[in-house]
C-alpha cells in the first residue's frame, strides 16, 4: 500500500526498519513534510510504499511522485527528452530517494530480502496503473543495489569524488601523499584562512541558537543563488528535528 506521507506513520515503527541513518529517519523525512519542503507545490509528493504483515509494517520505501527533476542531484534530462521525442510523458515519475540529499543509504527498508523483492514486485505492478512513467532509486547502498539488480532493474552508474581518511596520523602525513604542487596550494589556502581570522566552532543540538540557524540558512541560500539556482529548503525553525 501507499501512504500519503511518512509523518502519518509511527516513528518507532518506521525507524526500526532502517539502519539508524538520520536521512531515512522518521524525524528527518517528516520534518520535510511538516515544513512544506516537500508536498504541496514543491513537486515532491510523498507516497511511501509500505509492506504489511497483518497490521504490522515489515518493509517500506521512501517514495515521491515527481513533476520535475530538481533536487535529486542526478541529471536525467536525456531521459526526459527521449520520452518527449517519442510522444510519451516523462512526468509524473516515481523517485525513491532522500529529497535534496545526495547521500548513499538504504532505500529498501527491510532486513528481509524476501520483503525487499516483494516491495519491488509491488512497485512494478502499480507503476503503470498509477500513471507514473518510470521509477528511479537514487543513491542506494550496496544491500539495496543488490536487491534491485536481482529484480532486474537497470543500473545507471555515476561518479562521485570523495575524501576518505586512510588512517593518517596528522594533516602533514596526508599532505605527504600528494604532489609538491598540490601540497603547496593547500598550504597557501590554509594560510589565507588563518590570516583572515576564519575559525571553526562545532555546536550540537540545543547549543545552536535561532540566530545561528538564520546565519546558516543565509549561507545555504547564497550558495544556490551563486550557482543561479533556487534553494529547496525553507527557513522554518520549529521542527523538533532541527532544535
Amino acid at each position: 500500500m501507499f501512504a500519503s506521507g511518512v509523518s502519518e506513520l509511527d516513528a518507532a515503527v518506521w525507524d526500526a526498519l532502517g539502519d539508524g541513518s538520520p536521512f531515512v529517519s522518521h524525524a528527518f523525512l517528516s520534518a520535510l513534510e511538516n515544513t512544506g519542503c516537500v508536498g504541496a507545490d514543491s513537486g515532491w509528493h510523498p507516497c511511501p510504499l509500505l509492506v504489511k504483515d497483518g497490521e504490522r509494517i515489515i518493509g517500506a520505501m521512501p517514495l515521491y511522485a515527481k513533476s520535475h527533476s530538481y533536487g535529486e542531484y542526478v541529471f536525467d534530462w536525456a531521459w526526459a527528452n527521449a520520452f518527449e521525442q517519442h510522444g510519451i510523458h516523462y512526468y509524473p515519475k516515481l523517485v525513491c530517494a532522500i529529497p535534496f540529499s545526495p547521500v548513499t543509504g538504504p532505500r529498501l527498508l527491510s532486513q528481509d530480502e524476501r520483503v525487499r523483492q516483494l516491495m519491488l514486485d509491488t512497485l512494478g505492478e502499480r507503476l503503470m496503473t498509477a500513471g507514473w512513467s518510470s521509477a528511479h532509486v537514487l543513491f542506494p547502498d550496496e544491500d539495496s543495489s543488490r536487491s534491485l539488480q536481482s529484480a532486474g532493474w537497470l543500473k545507471r552508474e555515476g561518479v562521485q569524488f570523495r575524501w576518505e581518511n586512510e588512517g593518517y596520523e596528522n594533516f602533514d602525513q596526508f599532505l605527504s601523499t600528494l604532489t609538491h604542487d598540490k601540497r603547496k596550494k593547500i598550504r597557501q589556502e590554509r594560510k589565507k584562512l588563518c590570516s583572515a581570522g576564519v575559525s571553526v566552532r562545532r555546536m550540537v543540538g540545543t547549543e545552536i541558537t535561532e540566530a545561528d540557524w538564520a546565519f546558516f540558512y543565509q549561507c545555504y541560500v547564497n550558495t544556490y543563488y551563486e550557482h543561479r539556482s533556487s534553494p529547496y529548503l525553507n527557513p522554518t525553525l520549529d521542527s523538533p528535528f532541527l532544535l
